[in-house]
């Protein structure tokens, strides 16, 4: 049987062997859905300059956060010059430099400035001291300018591990002081980069694009503490995490756009990626093809798909027991309140093979589902079809959102509370593929000679939403159905 990562990995693959042989197109329309995707270039330093510039070039890509070894820090005029040549024979765009370290000391912090602004550059990617001279500094400085600090987050046991380490410091400061936010580095700091996005909201000035994989298995843990270099498998030793490909490991690619998006954010998001210095492009491009597929997921027209639910009202759907657990709220489906199921009653039922999708999101320690080939009945649970579960937090089911529930069961926590995902159910045959933001969470395959009980048996049937108890709060909205064919 494929697994999740199978299918996710053969998908990347495909998309990137299309742009290397040319069936698919680096200079395609906006193939990444008007974010300005770009490099930090660190991700290129076993090349010179100029290789890494023409790989950057090959790649499809317009911008670059430089690392020193690249283009050096010199507002020398000659040395501007010569360097803004460079890239514009490139046709790079330098946004963002970094990372750099700051203090108190003024007269070095002036030339960082200096070089950013005759560069042109949108921000600084920094590594600041923590403390009141060194902030007091960099505000008096990002005013002068105009031109933000990004503080850079490097993992567990660095200056900024945590958001709240970030937040701390700019906290009542100029706006633009804020974060450079490394996807990489808030996993292995265990903080969900969405949730970080959301929290920093305005002030995230730059995006470090990076994947990390947590390794369950002793025996592959074993195999790659010896395979690995030193510091990764410190790396791996102190934290049970890998960097990986993007689209390997458990950022939530479609969730931080997402994220991106709804906060506004315009400059350039860099891929970084660490492994593999040698010879990374194979591996970046698969890096990149993992964000285009991202954003294609995020800007699906959904052609075919048909809505059921019209986002004001209780027509077309029926409630069994406690009518008092829903409401409608700000164009959602809200359940609180004493255990509630909310059936899909109209003329569009009964479904056998279809997608469905539905934009979730759970408050904190809270329990949902969504049940297909179900049937309506007065009380209690659904006796009748299948149960895809909601549940981020809540602590008392170890059953996460994305489990096909007590059949084939999700035990990490994928997404965040308090923030909107789309839960994904595609049926076909006896196939069952549950995706979270587009993302394979659980690809089930129902034996054969499975039982003819009505319990956990594909067949046919409605949806229904699941209002859980009163201590959870659970919202639905968007509700859109492609019935498949049979």
């Amino acid at each position: 049987m494929l697994t999740a990562k199978s299918i996710h990995s053969s998908f990347v693959a495909l998309l990137g062997l299309m742009i290397l042989t040319g069936s698919c197109s680096a200079e395609d329309a906006d193939p990444y859905g008007g974010f300005k995707m770009g490099i930090q270039s660190y991700s290129l330093r076993g090349f010179d300059v100029d290789q890494a510039l023409e790989h950057s070039k090959k790649l499809g890509l317009k911008y670059w956060e430089a690392y020193p070894k690249h283009i050096p820090m010199s507002s020398l005029p000659a040395k501007v010059t010569e360097q803004k040549a460079i890239l514009k024979e490139a046709g790079i765009t330098l946004a963002a430099y970094g990372v750099v370290g700051f203090d108190d000391n003024e007269t070095k912090a002036r030339q960082a400035f200096d070089f950013a602004k005759a560069m042109g550059l949108k921000s600084i990617s920094a590594n600041p001291k923590k403390d009141k001279a060194t902030f007091d500094l960099l505000e008096k400085l990002v005013e002068e300018y105009q031109i933000p600090i990004a503080i850079h987050n490097h993992g567990p046991g660095a200056l900024y591990d945590k958001v709240d380490d970030v937040l701390e410091m700019v906290e009542g400061r100029s706006p633009l002081l804020g974060a450079c936010v490394d996807t990489g580095h808030y996993l292995r700091s265990d903080e969900d980069p969405v949730e970080v996005i959301q929290k920093l909201g305005k002030r995230v000035f730059g995006v470090h694009f990076k994947d990390v994989r947590t390794i369950h298995s002793a025996e592959e843990k074993a195999r790659l503490m010896k395979e690995l270099p030193k510091n990764r498998a410190n790396h791996l030793e102190k934290e049970g995490k890998i960097f990986t490909i993007l689209g390997e490991g458990e950022l939530n690619i479609v969730g931080t756009l997402r994220a991106l998006r709804e906060i506004g954010y315009t400059n350039p998001i860099s891929l970084e990626y660490e492994e593999n210095p040698e010879n990374p492009l194979s591996d970046i491009e698969l890096c990149l093809a993992a964000v285009r597929s991202g954003v294609a997921y995020l800007d699906s027209d959904e052609k075919d798909f048909v809505s059921l639910w019209d986002g004001k009202s209780m027509n077309g759907w029926k409630i069994n027991e406690s009518p008092e657990t829903w409401q409608i709220k700000d164009g959602a489906l809200v359940c609180n309140g004493p255990r509630s199921h909310l059936f899909y009653a109209d003329e569009l039922a009964p479904f056998k093979n279809f997608e469905l999708k539905v934009d979730v999101m759970a408050e904190a320690n809270s329990n949902g589902g969504i049940y297909f080939h179900t049937a309506f009945q007065d009380e209690g649970w659904p006796s009748q079809g299948f149960e895809t579960q909601v549940n981020n937090t809540y602590v008392k089911d170890p059953r996460k959102t994305g489990s096909l529930y007590a059949v084939d069961d999700v035990n990490q926590q994928l997404i965040p509370d308090n923030t909107w995902w789309t839960q994904h159910i595609i049926v076909k045959g006896n196939r069952v593929i549950i995706k979270i933001d587009g993302k394979v969470a659980t690809d089930y395959t129902e034996p054969a000679g499975q039982s003819d009980s009505l319990e956990k048996r594909i067949g046919n049937g409605t949806f229904a939403l699941q209002g859980h108890d009163p201590h959870s709060t659970v919202h639905f909205k968007n509700i859109r159905v492609k019935r498949l064919p049979e």
